[in-house]
């Protein structure tokens, strides 16, 4: 990700912004390419429960979370997990936007009943999580998309829509940065049962650090006293954001420090890291309000855009399109915010 600037909020920015769609066009493969992989996993029965019951039925919740993490993406400058890799490498308005997420996490802690509930009163569709629940098979799903996205990359390859100029040394083109996650991550989700996911980890240290400072009101939010079931590596591990070690704290802490530390390592064998100076006022408040707002948004639709996008997306999880829909319009927003309000214009 460091490597190729795979970053999710970037997707949506330079489409809108910029008329630019190698990022969209990069994101599309990846998603494509873990619905076949996935696919292949399950047909050869490397990994059982799936349709996942991990995601919920979609809501208007939903729609709403995936709105709020768009905008929050955009004024962050990041989403949840690009957020990382550019801290790694030093970068001082991610660290800012890393603190507002915390900030917002601890935050919308309060607020998570109320979100539940919302959810609850607000189903789209009954008894259904995934589109194999409707048209009663995978298969079609995923030879339609097999289908659009080969017509689709040789449209591209024929209009020259995969490649850019790169002057950076040691720049990795997006659509190899597609594959390769790819073929990481499916191995991933075929040995552990469940797709990748960060924003119950960011939950989880907003409670490690109000446990800190502010123990006496950290211990009246239930939010962090939740401890769900998971299936994980073929056993059922109890998981949440309470302050503990569980299968959260193994398994997303370790990926958030995954990527820290690759970028880290990264940015220093090209001879780039580098701890930026202080953004200006307006981006920095942006940046924290925009890490309050993904945070917020992904407490309300149940996960941030790894989990829906790069996880639910090729499982064709309900729930996860309708993230996706929202995640879109709130990025437009975002866009149009971030432009008007935060980018100082000079005539």
């Amino acid at each position: 990700m460091y490597r190729s600037d795979f970053c999710m909020a970037g997707v949506f920015r330079d489409a809108y912004l910029f008329r630019d769609y190698l990022r969209l066009r990069a994101l599309f493969l990846l998603i494509c390419l873990l619905a076949v992989f996935i696919y292949l996993i399950r047909y050869f029965k490397l990994i059982s429960a799936y349709p996942p019951s991990f995601f919920g039925t979609p809501s208007v919740a939903d729609l709403c979370g995936g709105v709020i993490f768009g905008i929050g993406m955009v004024l962050g400058g990041g989403c949840m997990l690009s957020t990382l890799y550019k801290l790694g490498s030093g970068h001082t308005v991610s660290a800012i936007t890393f603190c507002g997420a915390l900030f917002g996490g601890f935050v919308s802690a309060a607020f998570y009943p109320l979100f539940r509930s919302f959810a609850s009163s607000t189903v789209l569709i009954e008894n259904k999580t995934a589109l194999e629940h409707i048209v009663g098979s995978i298969g079609a799903p995923v030879l339609v998309t097999s289908l659009l996205a080969v017509s689709l990359a040789l449209r591209w390859i024929k209009k020259g829509g995969w490649s850019q100029p790169a002057y950076a040394r040691g720049y990795l083109p997006l659509w190899k940065a597609s594959i390769i996650m790819a073929l990481v991550i499916a191995p991933m989700v075929a040995f552990s049962g469940r797709p990748l996911a960060v924003s119950t980890g960011y939950a989880k240290l907003s409670g490690l650090l109000g446990g800190l400072f502010l123990p006496t009101l950290t211990g009246k939010l239930a939010f962090f006293h939740i401890e769900a079931p998971r299936l994980l590596y073929g056993h059922i591990m109890n998981g949440g954001a309470a302050p503990v070690l569980d299968s959260v704290a193994l398994t997303q802490f370790s990926l958030m420090a995954g990527v820290v530390s690759g970028s880290f390592i990264s940015s220093l064998k090209l001879g780039e890291f580098k701890i930026t100076r202080l953004p200006p006022r307006r981006q920095a408040f942006s940046a924290f309000f925009g890490g309050m707002l993904m945070a917020a948004g992904a407490l309300m639709a149940g996960g941030c855009n790894l989990w829906h996008l790069i996880g639910g997306l090729p499982l064709f999880a309900l729930q996860s399109m309708v993230f996706a829909l929202g995640i879109a319009g709130g990025a437009f927003l975002g866009a149009v915010f971030i432009k008007k309000a935060v980018i100082r214009q000079t005539k």
